[in-house]
């Protein structure tokens, strides 16, 4: 191929890169969702909201507690119940949060009784089994697996940020040779942030996330240096063992 055929082609991929990163125009509220329902909670046959009734044998006092669709109770309308003015209200002691949902997201599901994890309704074993960690980190933002001309974008998007500066791996080749990898990696990683101080809130302002092009960007940053320093530290390791 030649230098122009070369050329040619970069200029492509970055046109196409540009477009992934230029803000979406905006969205038609009449369009059905692009996450189906499916892909966040468990099937149930109906909605599981109402209101839960609950009689404090205490005080006698009675209350009600709305439920929402998914099943659950806020801990804050738990506050109300009280036995008198020097009871701050009842709380939820639940450690470990064996029953606590803190969030509801449309990325991952979870149901650790019956060994369930998905991610945007895919099994995990079929992840693990059939899909990239591109393809899984694709699927993951986007809510969809890519298409073959997708992916070949995203990984070149990813690919462009795949250069590790010489001090995180320097830090990699100091780790002892008996170092975990998983401590090996949240050390790089952690120290990513000294070479890139446009990507911290703290120095660049709290608002520099706002732009979706700016969040698309470190997600690729932070996916491509991944990448590269796992295999990197493992190299390492390897080199080093006894």
């Amino acid at each position: 191929m030649s230098n122009s055929e070369v050329g040619v082609k970069v200029k492509g991929r970055l046109a196409i890169l540009a477009a992934h990163l230029a803000a979406p125009p905006p969205s038609d509220l009449s369009s059905p969702p692009i996450i189906e329902p499916w892909c966040v909670s468990a099937q149930t046959a109906a909605s599981l909201g109402g209101s839960l009734t609950i009689i404090d044998e205490r005080t006698g006092k009675k209350y009600q507690v709305p439920v929402s669709a998914e099943g659950t109770v806020k801990a804050v309308d738990l506050k109300k119940i009280t036995t008198g003015k020097d009871d701050k209200g009842l709380k939820m002691y639940d450690p470990g949060y064996l029953n606590t949902a803190p969030v509801r997201s449309s990325i991952c599901y979870i149901d650790g009784d019956q060994g369930i994890l998905r991610y945007r309704g895919y099994p995990i074993e079929e992840l693990a089994e059939s899909s990239t960690f591109l393809e899984v980190a694709y699927l993951l933002m986007y809510g969809n697996l890519p298409s073959e001309s997708q992916l070949a974008d995203w990984e070149f998007a990813v690919s462009q940020h795949s250069a590790v500066p010489q001090g995180i791996l320097d830090i990699i080749q100091s780790m002892p040779h008996d170092a975990h990898p998983m401590g090996v990696l949240v050390s790089a990683m952690s120290a990513l942030s000294i070479f890139h101080p446009d990507a911290n809130p703290a120095l660049k302002g709290q608002d520099i996330y706002g732009s979706k092009q700016v969040r698309e960007k470190q997600i690729a940053c932070i996916l491509g240096k991944a990448e590269v320093t796992v295999k990197r530290a493992d190299l390492s390791l390897a080199q080093h063992g006894p």
